[in-house]
């Protein structure tokens, strides 16, 4: 999205760009001064209007989740140039691409002016399917340890679910983005043990081979992972 974002800016001098980017906080917001810089520099062609899950209390921005009615006040604020004229792109969670979908039904929006980049896992090879086989009667609920921001938490994490997702039903907030394993804005460290990954596609190979793990798509194999965040 970003580099589609860059090329419209850099190449098509007559375009303007208009951006709806959700992040959990200020922290996790991917690219923040890269596009604080770009409006600056294409003034009046960039407009970002920055969502955050959990607002700071000086927040002056839209916060919460993105549903369909703040999804609904922020489209009237985006300039109408004529839906001949006007291509939409959405990336993010299948529930929110779910309320842009719906919205934009409802604006009578062409499905040929409509392109998506799905945060959801494609179809599984049959190599990868053969090595789930191997490791499904590993798959057990195990305890997770990790070390994030000078605190130590335990984490049940049940065979299905992600050690991301068993940490935040647990109240634990950790950091987090597309929960997908493409941004890694959830990157660990494993100190110990064995985790699984369902995507890797987000770390190089020199991170993998460090030991980094991605706790969105994460899943652990033995009893004694311990993961360090930042």
């Amino acid at each position: 999205m970003f580099s589609i974002i860059k090329s419209l800016l850099t190449q098509e001098p007559d375009s303007i760009v208009s951006l709806i980017y959700c992040n959990r906080d200020i922290d996790s917001i991917i690219f923040k001064d890269e596009l604080s810089k770009w409006e600056t520099k294409y003034e009046g062609r960039l407009h970002v209007i920055h969502v955050l899950d959990n607002a700071p209390m000086n927040w002056q921005g839209y916060s919460g989740l993105l549903n369909p009615e703040m999804l609904k006040k922020l489209f009237e604020r985006i300039p109408d140039w004529g839906i001949d004229k006007t291509t939409y792109l959405m990336c993010g969670p299948e529930g929110m691409m779910k309320n842009v979908d719906t919205l934009l039904a409802q604006h009578q929006i062409p499905a040929t002016s409509i392109f998506k980049e799905s945060f959801v896992q494609g179809i599984i090879a049959k190599e990868t399917k053969k090595e789930d086989a191997k490791t499904s009667s590993e798959a057990k609920t195990r305890e997770v340890t990790i070390r994030y921001d000078g605190q130590e938490f335990k984490v049940t994490v049940k065979p299905k679910d992600s050690i991301l997702a068993s940490a935040l039903d647990q109240g634990i907030d950790l950091p987090y983005s597309c929960q997908s394993g493409l941004c890694t804005a959830c990157r660990g460290k494993a100190l110990s043990g064995q985790v699984k990954l369902d995507e890797e596609e987000g770390l190089s190979k020199s991170e993998r081979d460090e030991g980094y793990v991605l706790t969105c798509v994460g899943h652990p194999m033995t009893d004694d992972v311990v993961i360090e965040i930042g």
